[in-house]
Parts: C-alpha cells; structure tokens; sequence
C-alpha cells in the first residue's frame, strides 16, 4: 500500500498508475471514489476481478457497496463509508456477493493514495477469509452439536437413574403391602388382585427398563462383539415383553391360549423386526387349529420359536439369500405334540451346534416345559430343524395320565 502511494506521488492519472501497479498484484485491489455516496469503483485489479467473477466492464462506475452481500453488519458498512468519506485508513470484515451469487468474506483495508484534506479516491485491497470464516462456523455448530448430544443424553441418564429409583421404591412398597396382606388373613382375597396388577405392572417396567438400558449401554459401546451381544440380549427381552403381555393384557383367558393364533402373531413380529428385505425370507405357520397352551406351555414354546426364528434370520440367508422357514404344530400321538422350526438356509455348522448360547437357551426351555428339543440338519444336508416334542395337556395320552415327564 505503501509503494502505492509512493507511485501516486510521481505523477500520472491515479487509475494509469493504479493499472500498472495491480497488473502484477496478486492481492485483489479496487480504487473508488471516496467523496461520492456510493462510492464508485474507478479501477479494478485483475486479481479482485477473478475473485469476484465481473469482468471489468460490470464493476467499473459501480457502487462499491452494491457488491456487499445483503447479511453485511449495518455498523460495519456505517464505518467503512465513514472512512472513505473522511479519507481515514480502515480495516473491516465484511461479506460480499459474486456475480454467481456465492458469499465471499473479506478482510477490507483502505487507505488514500496521496495525503490532503479528504481526498477524492481511495485504494481498497482485500483477503479472502472465506475458509477460515466456514471453518469457524463448523467448529462453532460441531460444538453446539456436541453439547446438545451431551446434554441429551445426560438427560436420559438421569431419566433412567430417576426411573431406576422410583421402581425401587414402588417394589420396596409392593413388599410392604405383600407383607401386611400376608398378616392379615381375612384381607387376602382383597389384596391379591391388586397385588397382582401391581406385580404385572412392574414386570412390564422392569422389561422397558432393562431394555432402555442396554440400548443405552449399545449406542456407547465401541465393541462391536459387545454391541451385537447387548442387541441379541434387548430382543430377547422383548419377545419376554411381548409373551407376558399376551398372558397378561391381550387374552380373555391367560390359561388358555389359541396356540395357532399366537404362532402367527409371533411370525409376523419377528420377520417384521428382523427382514431387512421384504420377500427375501418367506416365514410360514402350519398349527393345529385346536391346540390350546396353557401359561406353562405358551412362555418356553414362544421364547423357543422366538430364539429360532431369529437364529434363521441372522444366519441362515446370508449376502441377501432368500428362503423359506416354516414353523409347524401338530399331535404326535400318545399325548404329546411337536413343533418344529425348519429352514432351508446355508444350515448350521456342527461346532455352533455345540456351542451357541441361542441354542442351549432352546434346550434349557425345552426342558422347562416337560419336553425335549432336537436340533439337527434338515433334509439332505439342507437348512437347520429345530424339533421340540412337548406333553399336551388337553390330549392326554390312553390311559388318563398326564405323559411322561
């Protein structure tokens, strides 16, 4: 800027001398006129017109100000036109709009060429800040971003930690009020129904809650080991859920429930909740019709069909296979019913066999209900069967007995 002046002061009309000085600038220059409102531009260095995209037969005779974006700070402009007006030296950010409409932001420093009272034109050079003004506006948003998942989630931390507490404490008044029922012989038949909604009530918070918290603990979790785990745990929880809320709140009679009915129920959640691809795995329910579950038999038989149907999902079509599984229910004779889970997927390694929690889960449930479980390859090598052979309450076996144990 110095050197500008310098070469004013030797003489020559101010926009020859400004020409040959911003010829070989890199920096991008204006010369306008200071005196007049708007503050014409009077020359234009190369170097401002590629930044701003005008050619130079656009920008000459222009108002200065005109180029300024419209989000410019009023105060700022209020400065730089009292500078130019005054002939004072000024230095000021300030955004400004190219000719594609792009938003650019300058740093403005303006100075006269030639000393005196008020002098008529003034040189503004400019650097472009553009990336350091993004940069700061993306550390400023990443930041406010991070503060406010923070916040939301401390927030759900206490929520849950509040939750936590007050379930304790309604257990904690549970128990006193079991004991003072227990105490009180007559008022036992008064109680129990109370009792027992209360109980069903917090078994389905319990489970809500159990579940949010290994979201929780799923969503922070860097291992993906872990998080798998921690997501396999949360949907065995919720076919838990969903079995104590079909005894509890959906059947008129929780002792006797519509095995078919259920079965498809059962299907439909899980092939919705795990399908990624609608049609790439085909789930079918072939039930006796007339098969009635008792309690007993409804939870270790869901949760196994369950368990199955997920393990068919998550590993028996694989890279987008498609398939067919098909959950069937039917008499066996001697008082005994089967119900098998068979899929045609790429079938089920024999250490997997041997070692997979899923499926001792099976066997342990199995048991639970009086029966036994068989897992083994399907025809021909083909997919994996999951056969459980459990006693039928309601077809007791020749002779009037309950059936084997």
């Amino acid at each position: 800027m110095e050197e500008w002046k310098q070469s004013f002061g030797a003489g020559g009309a101010p926009e020859e001398i400004f020409a040959r000085a911003a010829g070989a600038a890199v920096v991008p220059m204006l010369m306008v006129e200071g005196r007049a409102a708007e503050a014409p531009v009077l020359a234009a260095s190369a170097a401002f017109l590629e930044m701003s995209g005008y050619p130079a037969g656009e920008i000459l005779g222009r108002s200065f100000f005109s180029l300024l974006s419209p989000d410019a700070e009023a105060a700022a402009v209020e400065r730089l036109r009292g500078a130019l007006s005054a002939g004072h030296r000024l230095s000021e950010t300030l955004p400004f709009r190219t000719r594609e409409g792009r938003e650019i932001w300058c740093t403005v420093l303006s100075a006269s060429p030639a000393g005196g009272e008020g002098p008529a034109r003034h040189l503004l050079a400019f650097l472009d800040i553009t990336e350091r003004i993004e940069q700061e506006r993306r550390l400023r948003e990443a930041k406010e971003l991070a503060e406010r998942r923070a916040e939301a989630r401390m927030k759900r931390l206490r929520e849950a930690n509040a939750r936590l507490k007050e379930e304790t404490e309604r257990r904690q008044r549970t128990e006193a009020v079991l004991r003072d029922a227990l105490a009180q012989g007559e008022e036992d038949l008064r109680f129990r129904d109370f009792l027992v909604r209360e109980v069903n009530h917090r078994t389905k918070n319990a489970l809500q809650l159990a579940i949010g918290l290994l979201a929780i603990q799923a969503r922070q979790s860097h291992d993906e080991t872990t998080r798998k785990a921690l997501e396999t745990a949360m949907a065995r929880l919720r076919r838990i859920g969903a079995v104590h809320a079909l005894l509890t709140y959906e059947s008129e009679n929780p002792r006797s429930i519509r095995a078919a009915d259920y079965l498809r129920r059962l299907c439909h959640e899980v092939e919705e909740s795990h399908a990624t691809t609608p049609g790439q795995v085909r789930v079918e329910v072939d039930a006796d019709e007339e098969a009635i579950w008792g309690p007993d038999t409804t939870v270790p038989l869901g949760l196994i069909v369950g368990e199955a149907l997920t393990n068919a999902f998550k590993h028996a079509f694989p890279e987008g296979r498609q398939g067919h599984v098909v959950v069937r229910l039917a008499a066996q004779g001697e008082g005994r019913m089967v119900l098998r889970i068979e899929d045609d997927g790429v079938g089920l390694p024999a250490q997997r066999r041997e070692g997979s929690l899923g499926l001792r889960l099976v066997e342990l449930l199995a048991r639970q209900a009086k029966g036994t479980a068989v897992i083994e390859a399907g025809p021909w090598g083909r997919g994996t069967v999951v056969a459980v052979s459990v006693p039928d309450p309601h077809r007791p076996p020749p002779g009037g007995g309950s059936g084997p144990k």
